[in-house]
């Protein structure tokens, strides 16, 4: 089991992932090409220079024009290129380019104010202040978006002037050169301000970006999911109509048969039928439970140390005929929840016998060491039919069977594997599959171990199994059942059932009917719907009947029983029966009904 981590983590790490496309997203805006900006603005420092060189000096105005020709040219044909994707890493690289490029762009532009200054000329150097100071309002937020690359610029841009300015400039030049201090602070405070709005802006349709993203994933998800639904419920709804059907057809066999006075063999061959037919209906169904439970997650995981041995060994005795065999070491103890472990085990060993005619099916276990872990390998292997490279990943489908085309449903429904990979899934734990066909299939995962448990770790609850056959012990004729069902099919097939045992049923459809008309202190057994209509349902119902009749064998029947009715039957002394019911769960009630009296 993995730990599950602090859900502080979670919020940080979104933040730093958001803040890292933001600053990507900033950068890339930044090295956008603007060519036709750069052509006007290359025009108007030709204009400058021409001003310059014509009241000042050629020489000083060719050298200033030389240095911004160079930059132009380097940013409008050789741009700066990005990585693509962005690391951290890459990103830092790419900005301290970047950062550097605009340095030597606006650095450039700012020896102006050193090469174009005239000490002999106040007004020639007004002139050049201004036309700075205006070069940086009009262009400070065009030359970057990244805001130390561009706070870098205006400083570069403005600093030779200043400079010049209040060491060899008149006093009215000195006094524009303070205010062109002024103009740098207030221009990086502006900087910082349109920064931060930028990517308030950036981060706004990155989310709205990502939530679209998500939105049609979350679509996709769901047709995808609806599809896989419809696909289930048309093959469950195919399964389930065939146990029906042959249900329905031997039914009418049975009744031509006892109108025609057929012979018994015939008669019972029409029974065994019917019985084979209502077991894969059954089947079926508690597979369809199962796969519900697992999905809602109803049954909460509770890990503990796993004997595996006994585990093992307990799946061989249930699969009968010997053909299942085990190799564990005594000491192999996982730390797993042993509920949903047997069930795993118990569907693959389930597949591995039904797709392995002859031959055997072995059960193995093996320590593995990765570093200072242990785990524990279990493997089910058989020697059947295999199953193809191509197949392999639809085993594990819903109602897929790939040495079962003709739907025999002897061999199951196809929903063992799924639910196999469904409570997988919940453990935490991956199922491998090697095969190939005619050389069988070998199914393994692996378990982390439990140290330090040894002889104490918990076996696994075996499963309900029955035991050798055995003739079935006579019920006392005249003992007294009610029964409380609601369902007039049921119903009266239980009626049938008990009077055939020769006990005397009185059924009821309601529990209100029954406390009024039947005669509490001479029942032996009741047998109880918990689903009833009225007031009182089931429960409340048999805790009446145990009040007036503590002596009295109750059963409650339902085909949602769960874990919370399971602990108060059996609490109260009382059965809890799973619908369909089986005659001979009945029969024990009624025996130990009998036992009692």
């Amino acid at each position: 089991m993995n730990p599950t981590p602090a859900p502080s983590v979670a919020p940080a790490a979104d933040a730093s992932s958001d803040r890292f496309a933001i600053q990507c997203e900033v950068l890339r805006l930044s090295i956008r090409p603007i060519g036709p900006v750069l052509l006007v603005q290359y025009l108007l420092n030709c204009g400058v220079a021409a001003l310059f060189a014509w009241q000042y000096s050629l020489a000083r105005a060719l050298v200033w024009i030389a240095l911004i020709t160079g930059v132009t040219v380097m940013r409008g044909f050789f741009p700066q290129r990005l990585p693509d994707p962005f690391s951290p890493e890459s990103l830092r690289h790419a900005q301290r380019v970047h950062t550097l490029r605009t340095a030597v762009w606006e650095l450039a532009h700012g020896l102006a104010g050193v090469l174009l200054f005239n000490p002999e000329r106040p007004d020639q150097q007004l002139l050049l202040g201004l036309m700075l100071m205006g070069m940086t309002l009009s262009s400070a937020f065009s030359v970057s978006f990244y805001t130390p690359a561009t706070q870098l610029a205006i400083t570069l841009l403005l600093a030779p002037v200043i400079v010049t300015g209040l060491t060899l400039g008149a006093p009215t030049m000195m006094a524009v050169s303070v205010i062109g201090i002024g103009l740098t602070a207030m221009m990086w405070k502006l900087v910082a301000e349109r920064s931060r709005q930028l990517e308030e802006n950036i981060g706004l349709r990155l989310n709205e970006r990502t939530l679209r993203e998500q939105a049609l994933a979350g679509l996709r998800a769901s047709e995808h999911a609806q599809a896989e639904r419809l696909r289930f419920f048309s093959a469950a709804n195919h399964d389930l109509r065939q146990p029906v059907m042959a249900i329905g057809l031997q039914a009418e066999v049975l009744r031509q048969q006892l109108d025609t006075g057929a012979d018994t063999a015939a008669v019972q061959h029409t029974v065994v039928s019917l019985a084979q037919a209502q077991q894969a209906l059954e089947g079926l169904t508690n597979q369809l439970l199962e796969i519900g439970r697992i999905e809602a997650a109803v049954d909460p995981l509770r890990p503990v140390a796993v004997a595996l041995a006994p585990l093992l060994q307990d799946l061989a005795r249930q699969a009968g005929d010997g053909r299942v065999t085990v190799r564990c070491p005594a000491g192999a103890v996982a730390w797993t929840d042993a509920v949903s472990l047997r069930r795993v085990l118990a569907n693959l060993v389930d597949n591995a016998v039904k797709f392995t005619p002859r031959g055997r099916v072995l059960l193995a276990v093996r320590a593995r060491h990765r570093g200072t872990d242990r785990a524990w390998r279990v493997e089910v292997r058989d020697s059947g039919i295999g199953i193809a490279p191509d197949a392999q990943a639809r085993v594990f489908n819903d109602f897929e069977q790939i040495g079962n085309v003709e739907r025999n449903l002897q061999h199951g429904h196809g929903l063992g594997l799924a639910i196999v990979r469904r409570l997988a899934a919940q453990l935490g734990i991956e199922v491998w599959l090697r095969s190939a066909p005619g050389r069988g299939s070998v199914f393994s995962f692996e378990l982390p171990a439990a140290l330090g448990y040894g002889a104490t770790a918990t076996q696994a609850a075996p499963s309900p199994q029955a035991g050798p056959e055995a003739a079935p012990a006579l019920l006392r004729p005249g003992l007294a059942v009610l029964v409380v069902e609601d369902n007039a099919v049921v119903a009266d097939s239980l009626f049938a059932l008990l009077r055939q045992w020769a006990v005397e049923p009185r059924v009821y459809a309601s529990a209100a009917e029954a406390l009024a008309l039947a005669d509490l202190r001479a029942l032996d057994v009741a047998l109880c719907d918990i689903r009833l209509p009225g007031a009182l349902d089931g429960i409340a119902l048999a805790e009446r009947l145990q009040a007036q009749n503590p002596a009295l064998t109750i059963a409650l029947i339902s085909a949602d029983i769960n874990e919370a009715t399971q602990r108060l039957a059996t609490e109260r002394g009382w059965h809890a029966l799973r619908k369909p019911v089986q005659p001979d769960e009945l029969r024990g009630v009624m025996l130990r009904a009998q036992q009692r009296g």
